[in-house]
């Protein structure tokens, strides 16, 4: 076989020159789209041709492997598939934060806090409105401002409702807008994945075409969580959330539906299955719309919903400084429009207070009889007693026994007891034929409250026997105006006859005498000396400042009288004595009360109303307990269970919810069936039958919602007309009720335009923890909702932060891989270039050796 010929030659230096052509035409085109976005670099893979086999004259025998010269075999695209998932997988996460830090921004900006023009601060100034009106009840441009500052915060707060409504009208608008996209880019992936399919199968590389495809994939992964595999032959199966959109050149597009509630905002779908996403710009806006805007609405509602109620039921209770009855409410009361609404509130309809006092508890849960007998009085003392015509005296001395003093107490016909209740072993004093109520028992020392009573410290008028000398004999006369319970002030003369005798006796005397003043002689305990205390009657509440002395021809201070401190007995109003004599109630036995299987004992011979609530709202049920002015029990629900009460389950004994005035199921609101227990509410309930249940109580309803939406209560919030069109209605005085047998304080009476006990209970409002499921006062309440809004945006940037710095590492990782660098494209052009020179030189060397050969020939 011959040498390969010098066009053998020609022709491989031919293959040389086309290859770095191609070569420099790559370099080229990557230097041409070194700025365009998702552009990878391509290099060209240069390989030898196949080899022939030839023998030569210097071995004839042995054929030798000759090279044809080399070939550009294909262009590949440089790019790491893993690098690249990994960016998308970040960059959703990015642009996930990056979407909820900015609308959180927004929030902060329409809340103004901190600021002058806050809410907070509006709120602030219309709780500090009712100081102006408590130092002046009857001033009616003071209630004018309450109603100013009032209107003024209900039209912030409906501001910012009404902004928070539109940014997710916004942010719904937007995410149809976003589908619209998502889908173009769909219908852009299946026509690349077609064509990329035709060049895959003609074996031509579609680098260009891939190029696009990952730039749109980026692309795509800045809204949403994206999953695709690629086949042999190019195409890619992608994956949006949890739905297949894209399968070669089939594609299924998402669609934007309107929920058949809530304003017609929109849902996701991939044909009929909900798309559930779980990163990306989408996903963000729909969190935002449906989970964070709604919070910080639902918010409002509840500021709203607990501001509205509770005020309400105030303010009912209370006069107007010339003594009306209101019966009206501060706020516009929330309503309910629909058939099947959530049950906010009950409140009983009676009012329990100024019963009968049977028995009041001392010393208790004791182990045994014998731990209370056997305790000691460490010192001398004296308990006096008074009722409206009698009083007592009953002298203890140092190491008398409680057991001595049972055996000994004779004081206006009441007993002192040892016995048993649900806690151990207790003292009580014990009336049980009449009422303590009306009765004062004081001790110069501290045996009361040695005897385990609650006590407080009153001075009284006292005059020492040996002090009697200044008096002359005669009749002085005292002139006192007593300031009755109803504000009402009445005046006497009070003569103090001594024309028989300057002595204690007369002086006694001549004070009992009186309407409202009662006295009586006891020996003082450490000197023996005999001693006179004058009190104030029951009338008056045994209150001294309810008494003023006018003039009193100077007996007060000839007889050198002064003002001595007495422990007087406390009563409370425990649960023992507002159920006493009812069916089935025994003191000594607790009773329970079950919330959503949570189970509260309570103790009737120590548990007051007030602290049945606070063992209520202690236990965080879902039950908020409280009590109105004037003592009806009120059960509210809270954010724990969506401010429903149909959502739980409530039991307990029949006769304790028909005692409160929650219910009356035999139509006798006089009988009271403590054998039977009663399931107020459950689940299983339907209105209808709440409504029923509840006829005699005074339920607070509002139209129910979707967990994703708000409750719109705040769109119902509005001062109250007969307030915004005369502030002069606004109530400042509580009243007090008339005593009563049953515990039913039916009649409530006006104590005077210049008591504002109401409005001191209205500020009291602003510092109880009522919101966010008993944990915040409306004092603390807009602070919370600032500090986590301003915790949520920390950490929306902080994450923001954390996304961008792994995206960047990431992008200059792939940039690294993909991207074009103009250095190494001129280096690879300088490589190419001397490579196509040096194979013209080939040609044009063979050219001369050709001329030679033809021209010798010649």
């Amino acid at each position: 076989m011959p040498d390969m010929s010098m066009f053998g030659i020609l022709n491989t230096a031919l293959t040389g020159i086309h290859a770095h052509k191609l070569a420099m035409n790559i370099v080229g085109h990557n230097i041409a789209n070194a700025s365009t976005p998702g552009y990878s670099r391509q290099r060209p893979v240069i390989e030898a041709n196949p080899p022939i086999p030839l023998t030569t004259l210097t071995q004839p025998s042995f054929p030798l492997q000759m090279g044809t010269g080399a070939r550009v075999k294909t262009i590949v695209r440089l790019r790491d598939a893993f690098l690249d998932v990994q960016y998308r997988q970040v960059n959703n996460r990015y642009n996930y934060w990056d979407t909820v830090l900015s609308n959180l921004h927004f929030i902060e900006q329409l809340l103004a806090e901190p600021g002058e023009d806050g809410i907070r601060s509006l709120v602030d100034n219309f709780w500090n409105a009712f100081k102006e009106v408590m130092s002046d009840p009857s001033s009616t441009a003071s209630k004018a401002e309450v109603v100013s500052r009032a209107q003024q915060m209900v039209s912030q707060i409906k501001d910012l409702y009404g902004r928070l409504e539109q940014l997710r009208e916004d942010i719904d608008a937007e995410i149809v807008q976003r589908v619209s996209e998502i889908n173009q880019m769909i219908k852009r992936l299946a026509d690349l994945n077609n064509k990329i399919r035709t060049s895959m199968m003609l074996n031509s590389p579609p680098n260009d075409l891939l190029d696009e495809r990952d730039r749109i994939l980026d692309e795509l992964s800045n809204l949403a969580n994206i999953n695709y595999t690629e086949a042999e032959d190019g195409q890619i199966t992608l994956r949006i959330g949890n739905q297949i959109v894209l399968n070669g050149s089939t594609y299924r597009e998402l669609r934007a539906l309107e929920r058949p509630y809530g304003k017609g905002y929109h849902e996701l779908f991939v044909g009929n299955s909900q798309l559930i996403l779980s990163d990306g710009k989408l996903k963000a806006l729909i969190d935002l719309r449906d989970s964070s805007i709604v919070k910080y609405m639902r918010k409002l509602d509840e500021f709203v919903l607990f501001i509205t109620d509770s005020l309400n039921l105030v303010h009912r209770d209370g006069f107007e400084s010339n003594g009306v009855t209101t019966n009206l409410n501060f706020f516009k009361k929330i309503e309910a429009f629909s058939d099947d609404p959530s049950i906010f509130r009950i409140k009983g309809n009676r009012k329990l207070e100024m019963g009968p006092y049977h028995t009041v508890t001392g010393l208790h849960s004791a182990n045994s009889q014998a731990e209370i007998e056997g305790r000691r009085f460490n010192s001398n003392d004296v308990v006096l007693s008074f009722d409206g015509g009698s009083s007592n005296v009953l002298n203890i001395s140092a190491g008398t026994t409680i057991g001595d003093l049972v055996g000994s107490w004779n004081l206006l016909g009441t007993s002192l007891k040892v016995g048993t209740h649900a806690g151990g072993y207790r003292l009580y004093l014990e009336d049980s034929t009449g009422s303590l109520r009306n009765r004062l028992f004081l001790s110069l020392g501290d045996s009361l409250s040695q005897m385990g009573f609650d006590t407080e410290t009153k001075g009284y008028i006292t005059i020492k026997e040996s002090d009697l000398s200044g008096l002359s004999s005669g009749v002085y006369n005292i002139n006192v105006e007593y300031i009755l319970e109803d504000g009402t002030r009445q005046t006497e003369t009070i003569s103090v006859d001594l024309s028989s005798g300057v002595n204690l006796s007369n002086i006694e005397a001549s004070i009992n005498s009186s309407s409202h003043l009662r006295a009586q002689i006891y020996a003082d305990p450490s000197t023996g000396e005999n001693m006179l205390v004058i009190v104030p009657d029951e009338q008056l509440n045994f209150d001294p400042s309810a008494v003023k002395v006018l003039s009193d021809d100077d007996f007060f201070t000839e007889s050198n009288a002064f003002v001595r401190n007495y422990e007087v007995l406390k009563y409370k109003d425990t649960l023992e004595n507002i159920f006493y004599g009812q069916t089935g109630f025994d003191p000594t036995r607790p009773f329970t009360i079950t919330i959503n299987s949570t189970d509260i004992e309570i103790d009737p011979a120590v548990d007051t109303l007030e602290t049945l609530v606070e063992k209520i709202n202690e236990k965080n049920t879902g039950v908020l307990a409280d009590l109105t002015p004037h003592h009806s029990l009120v059960f509210r629900a809270s954010s724990l269970y969506d401010f429903d009460l149909r959502m739980m389950e409530i039991k307990g004994p029949q006769g304790f919810f028909e005692a409160v005035g929650f219910v009356d199921p035999d139509g006798d609101p006089t009988t009271f069936d403590w054998n039977t227990s009663f399931t107020l509410v459950s689940k299983s309930d339907d209105f209808t039958t709440l409504s029923e249940r509840f006829k005699v109580a005074d339920i607070l309803t509002f139209d129910r919602a979707p967990y994703d939406e708000p409750l719109n209560i705040v769109n119902q919030f509005e001062v109250s007309s007969s307030l915004a069109t005369n502030p002069a209605n606004l109530a400042v005085d509580v009243g007090y009720a008339l005593e009563n047998s049953d515990w039913n304080a039916t009649s409530i009476k006006p104590s005077g335009g210049a008591n504002p006990e109401l409005l001191e209970t209205i500020q009291n409002l602003y510092t109880r923890k009522m919101l966010s499921n008993g944990k915040e006062s409306f004092y603390e309440f807009f602070g919370g909702v600032v500090s986590e809004l301003g915790v949520e945006a920390e950490t929306a940037s902080n994450l923001k932060n954390n996304t961008e710095i792994l995206r960047q590492e990431i992008d200059n990782a792939r940039e690294e891989v993909k991207g074009v660098s103009l250095d190494e494209e001129m280096a690879n052009m300088i490589e190419y270039q001397h490579a196509f020179s040096a194979a013209a030189k080939v040609i044009t060397a063979v050219d001369q050796m050709i001329q030679t050969v033809i021209n010798m020939v010649g």
